[in-house]
This record gives structure tokens, C-alpha cells and sequence, in this order.
């Protein structure tokens, strides 16, 4: 009788149990760091494209009623804020009349009814405690609108501050991380504030100016006013709202308004402009 010299290959037992292992591991550190990952690229995406529309919504109000920032601050706020959210597709009223104590509560109340955290919260953790810290809403004049991509609205009436919530009620609910502000300012405003060049003013047009939230809710800026000099000029750090603008990507600006000093992230360290926002975010979930 001949005998086969074929050999036979296999695994034992022990090797399959062990090579699962291994996956097991490998995915249980993948996996959660490629849906954070996902996430933040997610967010990253919806500040995008919300703020692409509303530099087009700018620029259309620039050729439709002369200058964006001028006629933002010439008519009511309530007849700014009805004006922009007529460019927004489906910008539906979500609540009418109320008080600026109603809006935020009814805005804290939208975010519980949906199973989210009652935001908006800011991005730094609080020192004394270690935990998230809830803080004011800026935009808590008039109205709140819900749009087609579920997107919430609301504003502010001494700036004309546009705050958006690009995820609606989803979480974080975070300031400068879903809930970003933007602030309408006439060609001056942003010859010295976006350009530091108001030798040449006659170079640029009014624009819808993305802002610090984060900055201008610690700093309680929400209400002041930018005042022009004896000259006729503004003055850059005044103490204003416009000084946490232009806060043009956050994913540029995790340290501050300063881009040239380091700030302190959510994990405390030191962080400048060239660190990347939402992957700071992850790094502190």
C-alpha cells in the first residue's frame, strides 16, 4: 500500500481562538477612533457648506441692497433677520414673540425633547470642576427657524449676529464646534477687522463675517457696539464683538482670537493656529 505525501494544513483550535483575539483587540481601538473620526469630519463638512451659503447669501444682499453691512445695521433686526432667512431654504419659524429668557429656554428644551445635551456648551473645560461648561446664548432676539436640512437659527439684535447650529439638535451642541456665529459687517468694518487695511477701504465690500462664539460669549461681547474714532475710523480691539472676528476656519483658530499666542484646548495644552479644531475635539472625547 502507498502512502500519500500530501501534507495536510491547518489551524488548531488554539491558533483560531488566538488570531480572533487579535482582531478583537485591533477593531476595539480602531473602530471607535475611525466613527470619531467620521464624526468630526462630519461637523466639519456641515460648517462648511453652511458657511459656503452664507458668504453667497452675503454677496447676493451686497448687489440687492448695496452693502450687506449696512443695510444689516439701517433696518430693524427683526427685518434682518426675516430678510436673511428668506435666502435660507425652508427657514421655518420655530417659535414668535418671545423674550430673549424664553428663546434660550426654549432653545435648552428643543435640545432635551431631541435626547440631546441642553447646550450650547463651551469647548474648554470648566477648571474648577473638569466638566463641560454650560453657558449664555448670544443670539436670543425675536424668533428661532428650523430649516430643510434641520439646521436651527437665531440672532442677535445689537450686532446682527447670526448664530446656526449646523447639526440642529444633535450633539455636542458645543460652541465653535456645531453652534457657530457670524456677524454682518459694512466694507470698513471689514477693511479693519478682517484686513487691517483701512488705508484702502474703497478695496473691499461688506461681508457676513465668521466669529469667535466661543470667544465673544466668555468675553461678553455680545452687546457692544463698535465705535468709530474722531476720524470717522474704527478701532480694532475695542472691546467689541467684531474683535472675535474673522474666526474664518475653526479648524485654523483652536487657540483664540490671536492666532500668533497659544491657547489652552479642552485637554489644557497649549495649542496654536495650526492645530487642527475638530481633531482637537476627538482628541478630548
Amino acid at each position: 500500500m502507498v502512502k500519500s505525501t500530501v501534507k495536510k494544513f491547518g489551524f488548531t483550535l488554539a491558533e483560531v481562538l488566538v488570531v480572533l483575539g487579535l482582531i478583537g483587540s485591533v477593531s476595539a481601538i480602531t473602530i471607535p477612533n475611525l466613527a470619531y473620526n467620521y464624526r468630526a469630519k462630519v461637523l466639519e463638512e456641515q460648517y462648511r457648506s453652511t458657511y459656503s451659503e452664507i458668504k453667497e447669501i452675503g454677496s447676493f444682499l451686497n448687489y440687492d441692497k448695496g452693502d450687506v453691512g449696512v443695510y444689516a445695521n439701517k433696518v430693524s433686526y427683526e427685518t434682518w433677520a426675516e430678510e436673511f432667512m428668506s435666502k435660507i431654504n425652508g427657514g421655518n419659524k420655530l417659535l414668535t414673540g418671545l423674550s430673549s429668557n424664553d428663546i434660550a429656554a426654549k432653545l435648552r428644551e428643543i435640545y432635551k425633547q431631541a435626547g440631546s445635551r441642553q447646550g450650547p456648551f463651551a469647548f474648554n473645560l470648566d477648571s474648577s470642576n473638569n466638566q463641560l461648561k454650560q453657558v449664555g446664548i448670544i443670539c436670543d432676539n425675536y424668533n428661532l427657524w428650523l430649516d430643510t436640512k434641520g439646521r436651527i437659527w437665531s440672532f442677535n439684535a445689537e450686532n446682527r449676529t447670526i448664530c446656526v447650529d449646523v447639526n440642529g439638535t444633535a450633539n455636542p451642541n458645543r460652541l465653535n464646534i456645531d453652534i457657530f456665529a457670524f456677524i454682518p459687517m459694512d466694507a470698513q468694518m471689514v477693511a479693519t477687522w478682517v484686513y487691517e487695511d483701512q488705508a484702502h477701504m474703497n478695496n473691499y465690500s461688506g461681508q457676513i463675517v465668521p466669529c469667535d462664539l466661543d470667544y465673544m460669549t466668555n468675553k461678553n461681547l455680545s452687546n457692544k457696539i463698535p465705535a468709530k474714532d474722531e476720524n470717522g475710523k474704527y478701532t480694532k480691539g475695542d472691546g467689541s464683538a467684531f474683535d472675535a472676528c474673522p474666526f474664518f476656519e475653526p479648524l485654523e483658530n483652536v487657540a483664540a482670537v490671536n492666532s500668533t499666542k497659544p491657547g489652552k484646548s479642552a485637554k489644557n495644552r497649549n495649542v496654536t493656529s495650526s492645530n487642527n479644531y475638530w481633531k482637537d475635539y476627538i482628541n478630548y472625547k
